[in-house]
């Protein structure tokens, strides 16, 4: 390695097979080379695993230093995965995605571990049973809970970070649980209408997260015309979580009221008309 070199994640887990050939990168690392990058730079600014290198090492005297967490582990074939990194022969070793998962969510909190969880999924075609499984044949083993806790929240139809905090923030305030990437159709011609971010069909409301704003126009209009309640929330990510999440918890009160409004009183009259559907901004 050149001094002028820039030393990132990955340069230190390259770093770090060359002083431990028989050990396997983990945690946060693993997913970065995994193509969860995204993910892994939205959760480590916030906590103290950031910019740490995992590597789990099969024999004894190990030792960290710096950037470099070292752990005693050893591990079953099938949590392990290899493949050429470079035109040098040099072989990376990487634990598998659900084993990342796992050493990802026994250390993180378990939101930060969702959003890694959500983007590994994702990538990898991984599923929360996955993880649940692999947790079970580690029982006994340190944060197993915790990963078991985060493995229920995993939703590969998640596409950013964001979404996976807004979607989480949702669940916290016990809403509905919300079908995610719902793709809304025509039912007598299957035709595709839009896609939303969160769904409730049975109040038949949508949420869209940070959309671009004609992107969110024209999927809004194309919902309000077939009779669905959207919102539109956090356009360029301007918006706290928090913030978003507070408005699709007044979104939901208000798809509450309209639906109540709608129904007959006891001798089978209607308050009011019912109302057109809308965009709520």
């Amino acid at each position: 390695m050149s001094a002028g070199t820039a030393v990132d994640q990955v340069t230190l887990a390259r770093a770090a097979m060359l002083r431990h050939p028989d050990g396997s990168l983990t945690g946060t690392a693993a997913a970065v080379l995994w193509g969860a990058g995204a993910a892994v730079a939205d959760v480590t600014t916030t906590t103290e695993l950031s910019g740490l290198t995992e590597v789990l090492v099969p024999g004894a005297g190990i030792r960290s230093r710096g950037d470099l967490d070292v752990r005693r582990a050893a591990l079953p074939q099938d949590e392990v995965v290899t493949w050429p990194d470079g035109s040098d022969g040099a072989v990376l070793r990487l634990t598998s995605p659900a084993r990342t998962v796992l050493e990802v969510a026994r250390r993180l909190p378990t939101v930060e571990a969702v959003v890694v969880a959500d983007a590994l999924a994702r990538r990898c075609g991984l599923g929360g049973a996955d993880v649940v499984a692999l947790a079970d044949r580690h029982t006994g083993e340190r944060g197993m809970a915790r990963v078991r806790a985060a493995a229920a929240l995993m939703n590969p139809r998640t596409d950013t970070p964001r979404r996976t905090r807004v979607r989480l923030g949702v669940l916290s305030a016990r809403l509905p649980t919300p079908v995610v990437g719902a793709v809304v159709t025509v039912a007598a011609t299957e035709e595709v209408v839009a896609e939303l971010d969160l769904a409730w069909p049975g109040t038949r409301g949508g949420v869209l997260v940070d959309r671009d704003p004609a992107d969110a126009w024209s999927r809004a209009g194309a919902l309000l015309d077939h009779g669905w309640e959207v919102v539109s929330l956090g356009a360029g990510g301007e918006q706290p979580v928090a913030q978003v999440v507070e408005r699709i918890v007044a979104f939901s009160a208000r798809l509450d009221r309209l639906r109540w409004r709608d129904v007959p009183d006891m001798r089978g009259r209607l308050p009011r008309r019912p109302s057109a559907p809308r965009l709520w901004v």
